[in-house]
């Protein structure tokens, strides 16, 4: 440890979390102008609220890293660092699903036996199950400072909430696949103009979440006295990192520019000029996908 007294195993950088929260701001600031006030997509809140637990998470590790023997610091950031992915993957499977009815028809809405309506609420809920193996894994193995036995049975409780998340989110970018290939197929000729590029802002920001999830995964199996619990660089590159462009790459591909602010597809009037809905002719996928 740094400090015979500090929480931490490492000497944290206060310095470093106050820029990387600074970092989280920049993006939550544009979303928060692009969700609420340009288009008013209430139905993407859910990402703006993550960004922002990421934000808050690294002030309060700022305020830990200055504070090493308290505990609530600590723990209110790593609580809000951990819950913030979930809001983002929440975000990316609901846009799925609302992509799926807006760009697919009506025969193919299911995507392996899923129908699309359901998607969100099947994989929300699976975040919802890991968040709260997670919580009782850390809860059991903290009863006794991590130490003896508990710590064994609540790290391996732990680890398991971690691997279902992970397997959830490749779970989820199969289907994402699964929907590329259906639109091989054809695509409504209502399909809003520029979804090929939600898709792909789904594929990249479920993707950085997954490599997210695998190192915490890593992570708790090995251990305390592991590599990355003793050295703070693993966590910025593999935690931080990765978030930054999950959340960023939709202040660029806002959602609610190509499906309106209510998330939906077809001829909708939207009271912002730049919403691409326009319609007409057959859509061809594979030129959509290439915007």
């Amino acid at each position: 440890m740094a400090n015979g007294e500090s929480i931490w195993l490492y000497s944290p950088s206060t310095a470093l979390a106050i820029v990387v929260a600074i970092i989280f701001l920049v993006p939550t600031l544009a979303l928060t102008w692009q969700t609420v006030i340009k288009y008013r997509s209430w139905f993407f809140l859910c990402v703006l609220i993550g960004s922002a637990l990421e934000v808050g998470g690294y002030i309060c590790r700022a305020v830990s890293a200055n504070r090493v023997t308290e505990i609530p610091p600590y723990a209110i950031s790593s609580s809000l660092i951990v819950i913030a992915p979930v809001f983002i993957a929440a975000g990316n499977y609901l846009l799925l699903g609302r992509l799926i009815r807006a760009v697919l028809s009506s025969k193919h809405h299911r995507i392996f036996l899923i129908p699309a309506h359901r998607i969100t609420r099947i994989f929300v809920a699976c975040d919802i199950l890991t968040f709260f193996i997670q919580c009782s894994g850390t809860s059991i193995a903290s009863s006794d400072s991590w130490e003896g036995e508990m710590a064994t049975v609540g790290t391996n409780v732990l680890i398991g909430g971690l691997a279902l998340q992970a397997g959830t989110l490749s779970w989820f970018l199969s289907i994402v696949a699964r929907f590329w290939w259906a639109t091989e197929q054809g695509v409504k000729e209502d399909a809003p103009k520029g979804w090929g590029k939600v898709w792909k802002a789904i594929c990249v920001s479920t993707g950085l979440s997954l490599v997210r999830s695998i190192y915490r995964v890593i992570e708790f199996a090995l251990g305390i006295e592991g590599y990355p619990f003793q050295h703070e660089w693993m966590f910025y590159v593999f935690e931080a990192l990765p978030m930054v462009p999950a959340i960023a790459i939709f202040c660029f591909i806002h959602p609610a520019k190509y499906l309106g602010s209510k998330g939906r597809a077809g001829k909708l009037k939207v009271a912002d000029s730049g919403t691409e809905l326009e319609s007409g002719g057959v859509i061809d996928a594979r030129r959509e996908r290439r915007k």
